[in-house]
């Protein structure tokens, strides 16, 4: 009878424990709730479905803002879809855009509001009016002509003095890039090698070849390199880029079109080598990111040069050369945004949104200390527990709920990051963990002693600096196409001989395009933005071809 009592007693104040250490919410009742529809053109942006749930994320922000949001997330062509919806007036409730081209298009609509006046009229109280960083809001001006956007990821000079964080984040501010070339350190081991065997050119091709002849323990083959399938014009050369010493200045101290570098040919061979001996398939440079992903989650990768940001792997598997050195002997190269970090995403409020005041208030609490604690790491004493010196430590639990974000909606709010204020929450990182590993991957070329960083603000345009439909406009898009599709056609040539001839094509209808029109137009702001920051960029290779 005293061993059942004792059993009854411990049943109780297990209860009793898990009572005091589950979020104290209510369900959220459904009326007084407005639903909106947010759009996003992130294809691989997964928002979990809203629930009203007591414990939820999702009900904690309809709690502190009356608002139900139902995402809109086209799985392709998105830009061209919101296009048509601004010719018909039919915008979405809140749109969050990667796109900057879209965000210049909505900015001179006239069809999103100035979030200065959507919160002076619906949320005057907002903390945003008063504590938003000062450089982010004047460089968002300067882009849109007026504070159109909340941007993504803050951490500009003015966010690391609202929120204070230790002397590693500041270190890894300095040198981090989630564009990167990362080896799979067991494949690596598998082949006798460190990560010292695969810093130039010729170790890295000896790799790729000796791979070539391997298998997983799941007997498969091995892929010695995967680029970032269709967006690896826009992730992995630039990474190649950067190894190589490619740069946007020419011996002058002039701007000038960054593929028109010598090192710029570099990258281009590299990948057609790649290409052409097998090392890396054509059919994936059109692999959509959830394809990337499965290859990254197989073990079958030896080394994969692009975002990192974007392919789930733990980074403890992980491991990064910072850069492959050029055969030329030029330095690895790395621009920087030292003034302000604009961010990825950007949230803007149309104005036909039907419930601005919630969407404001949404705004407000969605960017608060109060909002993001909650949107990023939960409940407090169940999610997190607060340490003496004013960081935070996470449970088990929580770090699940928010590697399954789609599902939890812990850390889904990705156009609410704040990269400041997390690192003035979150101690530096231990030694075996995955953020010290994702951080030592990130900041591998960065840190890597000869690279040179620079500040790639000085290259920053102006809104409308280019005016559309201008010559210079059309100088600039003829040019993107044009080049787009002619480093497909450069990387996939078939004989050394092709490939020559596909570059020196390049380079001569670059100039038929009227390339050096554009670098002069460009070239004139930034000797403004040295004069303005009292900055240059040296041409530490070379500089581009005159």
């Amino acid at each position: 009878m005293k061993l059942f009592r004792l059993s009854i007693c411990a049943v109780f104040l297990f209860f009793l424990f898990w009572a005091s250490a589950a979020p104290q919410t209510e369900a959220v009742p459904a009326q007084n709730l407005e639903t909106v529809t947010l759009f996003s053109d992130v294809d691989f942006w997964e928002l979990p479905g809203w629930s009203l749930k007591a414990g939820s994320i999702s009900a904690e922000i309809s709690r502190h803002t009356g608002l139900v949001i139902d995402s809109e997330i086209p799985p392709q062509n998105a830009s061209r879809i919101l296009a048509l919806r601004m010719l018909e007036d039919s915008l979405p409730d809140i749109l969050v855009l990667q796109d900057s081209n879209s965000v210049q298009q909505l900015a001179a609509s006239g069809k999103v509001w100035d979030l200065q006046e959507l919160l002076e009229t619906y949320c005057p109280g907002s903390h945003l009016l008063s504590r938003f960083p000062k450089d982010m809001k004047q460089a968002l001006i300067r882009q849109t002509g007026a504070w159109y956007a909340y941007p993504s990821h803050i951490n500009s000079l003015d966010a690391k003095e609202i929120w204070k964080s230790s002397p590693y984040y500041d270190a890894v501010d300095r040198h981090s890039t989630t564009l990167a070339i990362i080896w799979n350190r067991q494949l690596l081991a598998k082949l006798g090698l460190g990560i010292k065997d695969v810093q130039t050119q010729e170790q890295v091709f000896a790799a790729f070849e000796k791979s070539k002849r391997q298998k997983t323990d799941q007997r498969q083959a091995v892929i010695p390199l995967l680029l970032d399938g269709s967006l690896y014009q826009e992730y992995s050369l630039p990474v190649l880029n950067n190894s190589f010493g490619v740069e946007n200045i020419d011996s002058k101290g002039h701007y000038a079109y960054h593929w028109l570098h010598p090192a710029a040919k570099e990258t281009l061979a590299f990948v057609n080598t790649a290409l052409r001996e097998g090392y890396a398939d054509t059919e994936d440079l059109m692999a959509n990111n959830t394809k990337i992903k499965s290859y990254m989650a197989s073990g079958r990768v030896l080394c994969f040069i692009g975002n990192t940001a974007n392919t789930d792997i733990d980074p403890r598997e992980w491991i990064s050369s910072g850069p492959i050195l050029s055969a030329s002997g030029r330095r690895p190269v790395l621009g920087k945004d030292t003034h302000m970090e604009n961010g990825w995403l950007y949230t803007l409020v149309p104005k036909s949104c039907r419930c601005p005041q919630k969407v404001a208030l949404w705004l407000d609490y969605m960017s608060s200390d109060d909002g993001m604690m909650m949107n990023h790491y939960g409940f407090e004493g169940v999610d997190y527990h607060w340490n003496a010196n004013g960081t935070i430590r996470l449970t088990e639990a929580c770090a699940q709920k928010r590697a399954d974000f789609a599902a939890t909606g812990y850390s889904a709010w990705w156009n609410f990051g704040n990269i400041a204020w997390e690192r003035s929450i979150l101690p530096p990182p231990g030694e075996d963990s995955a953020a010290y590993h994702k951080d030592l991957m990130e900041c591998a070329l960065g840190s890597y002693p000869d690279t040179y960083l620079f500040n790639s603000s000085l290259l920053s345009l102006p809104q409308d600096y280019i005016v559309p439909d201008s010559e210079l406009d059309q100088i600039q898009e003829n040019t993107a196409q044009f080049t787009q599709s002619q480093i497909s056609k450069i990387v996939a040539a078939r004989t050394d001989q092709e490939f020559e001839e596909a570059y020196l094509s390049f380079l001569s209808h670059l100039e038929s395009l009227g390339i050096q029109k554009l670098e002069d137009a460009i070239d004139r702001q930034y000797q403004k933005n040295c004069a303005l920051y009292g900055e240059t960029i040296e041409p530490v290779n070379g500089g581009a071809l005159p």
